[in-house]
């Protein structure tokens, strides 16, 4: 039995290594005869450095690698693609200048799983569907402009934070934020993008979001598997409304939410795939409700710690309150005073950044700081390669506000929602919703956090461990 278990082991340990060899070959064949690889490893048989990139926190994978290649440019293997990973204000330049001309958006085997997005080098889109498919983002653009989503959401955010503060914050003397947060983010989220009343599809969104970085093993129980699924439910209902907007809107209803919006792109006779108006409404509730949540619980946090912080913010809404009332939402005019609002908003960002970065892929060999990028290799773009970099933040891992007042942080050393032409669509969604949800607690409670040191989890999304508890005050 031990030579038999002698002789099993060696035989996976030279399956093991010859695989290893082989994937070596592999990725040396793909360069030719290319010398200037940027600096890296390609990492284990298999599974390359994937795990290292999910559980060992993405910012202490870069931490790590900038330093033992003394370069903001290196090449690895994660997520079953060969990657080159970019970080740092020259990169985030470099990046966002260069879309379309260098490189495209692009996601990864992995990833294109849950939004069903066909492989394009060997599936291309056929032409006709490309130029109609177009139809729905230019409808998105209108309705995500700072006056689309004034006169879209006026009314339904200020009624729905009204009941949300009453269900669940007035008469407590202690409440948990973050997941109050969430459901308060969903269920505007649905009546905003679905056009529905009340949160639907909580644990599915949320099983998304975590999906998209997680371990790809799709086995049931596991990360990736819920998100599979959960993606499909959704894709499946947002199909399901679609053709209701479709019908209201042949029988000549008013319908106004997103998906209505998007749906309106055919009756100016572009056919619009419906698969591709669930990805991009599923895409754009995936990337604004956890966010948002996530930045408003641990914004929350930080003014309940800091009286001096929550003092500046209950002064620059007292003028707001006076003029328009307790209670009433805000319009844009009104978004663009809270200055140093905004301020504590982007530090809090900077500090739990809810997107650690997006991936491209290379249109052609690219020649980027004496290296070269492959073409059609994928480029992990880090956004958050330089969050907490004290090159760029004076101590970085303390919550100072003061940073994005008057002088901005450097160019491209903070980019909580891309740069370029490919920036997020949504944010200003996430600014006009964050601002109005403070500007509506402040206005009537006092809180402290109760656990100052609560732990973070979360490797690639930083998540409250306990929560985020606080003792409220009522005025």
């Amino acid at each position: 039995m031990d030579f038999f278990m002698q002789s099993l082991l060696l035989t996976l340990l030279t399956l093991v290594a010859s695989i290893f060899v082989l994937q070596k070959r592999r990725k040396l064949l793909v360069l030719g005869s290319t010398k200037s690889l940027p600096p890296g490893s390609f990492g284990w048989p298999l599974v390359g450095e994937t795990y290292q990139f999910l559980f060992n926190k993405i910012e202490h994978f870069l931490q790590e690698r900038v330093q033992k290649h003394s370069s903001e440019i290196f090449h690895t293997h994660i997520l079953g693609e060969s990657t080159v990973v970019l970080c740092g204000p020259g990169a985030n330049k470099f990046v966002s200048t260069n879309e379309t001309k260098l490189v495209k958006v692009s996601y990864m085997k992995t990833q294109r799983r849950f939004f069903i997005i066909p492989d394009q080098r060997h599936a291309p889109m056929p032409k006709p569907t490309q130029e109609a498919a177009s139809a729905a983002p230019v409808k998105i653009l209108g309705i995500l402009k700072p006056e689309g989503i004034s006169r879209y959401m006026g009314n339904k955010i200020e009624s729905t934070m009204n009941q949300h503060f009453i269900t669940h914050w007035e008469g407590k003397k202690e409440v948990k934020v973050y997941p109050l947060v969430k459901a308060f983010s969903l269920t505007l989220g649905c009546q905003f993008f679905l056009g529905i009343d009340g949160p639907k599809f909580a644990s599915e969104f949320e099983n998304l979001y975590f999906g998209i970085y997680s371990v790809p093993v799709n086995f049931p129980g596991s990360t990736y598997h819920r998100a599979l699924k959960a993606a499909a439910a959704i894709r499946k209902e947002i199909q399901i409304l679609i053709k209701e907007k479709i019908d209201a809107l042949s029988k000549g209803q008013v319908v106004d939410d997103l998906i209505a919006h998007v749906v309106g792109a055919e009756q100016d006779g572009k056919y619009v795939p419906r698969l591709e108006i669930s990805n991009i409404i599923m895409g754009l509730m995936n990337s604004s409700h956890m966010p948002i949540a996530i930045t408003l619980a641990f914004m929350i946090k930080h003014i309940g710690q800091r009286p001096d912080i929550y003092q500046k913010i209950l002064s620059e809404h007292a003028d707001i309150t006076i003029s328009k009332g307790s209670g009433t939402a805000l319009d844009w005019n009104s978004i663009q005073k809270l200055k140093y609002t905004w301020a504590v908003a982007q530090e809090t960002m900077r500090l739990y950044p809810t997107a650690p970065g997006a991936f491209r892929e290379a249109i052609t060999d690219i020649t980027y700081e004496g290296f070269t990028i492959p073409k059609g290799w994928k480029i992990f773009w880090a956004f958050i390669g330089t969050n907490k970099n004290p090159k760029y933040f004076h101590e970085p891992e303390s919550f100072d506000p003061s940073r994005f007042e008057g002088n901005a942080p450097v160019p491209y050393t903070w980019l909580p929602f891309g740069a370029g032409p490919r920036t997020c669509p949504g944010k200003d969604y996430v600014r006009f919703v964050v601002l109005n949800f403070i500007h509506i607690l402040i206005t009537k409670f006092k809180w402290e956090a109760i656990l100052p040191d609560e732990k973070v989890s979360g490797s690639s999304i930083p998540i409250p461990a306990e929560g985020i508890p606080i003792r409220l005050h009522h005025y």
